[in-house]
């Protein structure tokens, strides 16, 4: 009776380790998968605005963001958003006055909103997130 237990309990315990060793797996793949992924959208011509529009426009949307912060609950969603635009778009006037064309500024920038204005680490902010702001800012500054 002894030696059924022992081989029951033997057999669970391999079929658990099978499925955590299979989860991990799964877990190590599915990672590096993610982390290969490129920000740079498909290789499209987009009509961009001038650097100064470019400028001009994302200090407009800095003034209006900096005037929403104080209405903000500092560390939630909403306030990281807020401070990970106002890095973005301040990075970009940044790459663009140092004489980088309005592309590559969105690309050069993406530091910034990753790491919350160099506040956190580079891996704090998902590029899915990163992704989604660099189209939005795309949209903002193409005619």
């Amino acid at each position: 009776m002894k030696y059924i237990i022992s081989s029951i309990a033997l057999a669970k315990t391999r079929q658990l380790l099978l499925s955590a060793f299979l989860l991990m797996s799964f877990v190590c793949v599915g990672s590096q998968t993610i982390h290969a992924q490129a920000l740079q959208p498909p290789s499209q011509t987009f009509n961009w605005k001038s650097g100064d529009d470019a400028k001009n426009i994302l200090l407009a949307q800095i003034t209006v963001l900096n005037q929403q912060m104080p209405g903000l609950t500092v560390g939630t969603p909403l306030y990281d958003n807020t401070v990970r635009r106002i890095a973005y778009f301040k990075a970009i006037i940044n790459e663009v006055s140092k004489g980088a064309e309005v592309s590559q500024a969105l690309e050069l920038a993406v530091p910034a909103a990753a790491t919350l204005g160099f506040e956190k680490e580079a891996s704090y902010t998902p590029k899915v997130i990163l992704r989604a702001l660099q189209t939005e800012t795309r949209v903002l500054l193409t005619n």
